[in-house]
């Protein structure tokens, strides 16, 4: 594998479990889902705090992309 393929893919792999990981802390979440997180030692992103990750994630997903199917 060439070197920007293996760097697309870990850059899309990273930015979609960025978004993965700030969905399941979303703010947005039903009252089961955060009293679960609450119960877990977790805890629930603000709504500045969930959509900064989101945009980091699918930046960095695109980025990814980007560096996959680059010439």
């Amino acid at each position: 594998m060439k070197k920007k393929t293996i760097y697309g893919l870990i850059l899309l792999v990273i930015g979609l479990a960025v978004m993965f990981w700030a969905y399941g802390h979303s703010p947005y979440a039903g009252i089961a889902e955060k009293l679960a997180n609450e119960l877990s030692g977790s805890y629930t992103l603000t709504e500045l705090q969930f959509a900064g990750s989101m945009i980091v994630g699918a930046v960095l997903a695109v980025w990814g992309i980007y560096s996959l199917f680059r010439k």
